[in-house]
């Protein structure tokens, strides 16, 4: 049988489209249709945001750090989740205008990159959550220190739990960046009271998180019993 072409298209949001093809040997009317994920992933200077429909989708790129988290959403407005490991990798100096030094001088920096890949069959049968659930995409850093700067300047303690508030309405606060946040707040109940203002169902805190925000046992067994399946 000879070998036919498949075609199938790929949208980048935001920029133009691009055709690629593909030695199939099945019949036309076997090929199988997939579903079109909408795929999404935020880093500092970073961001994906594209269309998929294949068997399988593989990217490679530049982290913020050791993790990557991309979000898979499906046509029924549900998505999966997933972290994918970075690594540190030596880069050249990008600087021009630096004066040349021999190779043994030079002194390449670090960056985190990732090259990770999935198969359409193994996120179908991944949990999902509803996107109305959910809340993207994460605060940039420049928001997030600016929150932090209004809790300082806050005068009462108060005052710091009613900016985070506040700012949680309007920007999506990672798990870490509520933590730095929650830090900042002083007296554990009020520590406790904002959390459970600010919690969202799509993140979820492990015991070993809430020991490091909560001292007092029966605090901590409050955010155990709220925020921990046990």
């Amino acid at each position: 049988m000879k070998a036919r072409l498949r075609w199938g298209v790929v949208v980048m949001l935001g920029l133009p489209s691009f055709m690629f093809a593909q030695a199939d040997s099945s019949p036309v009317d076997s090929i199988a249709r997939y579903p079109i994920l909408r795929v999404r992933s935020f880093a500092e200077g970073s961001g994906v945001d594209s269309l998929w429909s294949d068997s399988a989708w593989v990217w490679s790129g530049a982290c913020d750090g050791p993790l990557r988290s991309f979000r898979f959403e499906f046509p029924d407005s549900t998505f999966s989740a997933l972290e994918f490991p970075c690594m540190l990798q030596a880069t050249a100096p990008s600087d021009l205008n630096a004066p040349l030094t021999s190779a043994s001088d030079a002194s390449p920096s670090q960056a985190w990159t990732a090259e990770v890949s999935v198969s359409l069959e193994d996120l179908q049968a991944m949990s999902r959550t509803p996107l109305a659930a959910s809340c993207f995409p994460p605060a940039e850093s420049t928001a997030f220190e600016a929150l932090l700067s209004a809790m300082e300047q806050a005068v009462f303690e108060t005052e710091k739990c009613a900016v985070l508030v506040r700012a949680s309405e309007t920007l999506c606060l990672t798990r870490s960046q509520m933590r730095q946040a929650l830090d900042r707040i002083a007296s554990e109940d009020r520590k406790l009271d904002t959390l459970e203002r600010i919690y969202r169902s799509d993140i979820e805190w492990t015991e070993a998180e809430l020991r490091e925000l909560f001292q007092l046992n029966f605090i901590l067994e409050q955010a155990l019993k709220r925020f921990t399946k046990r």
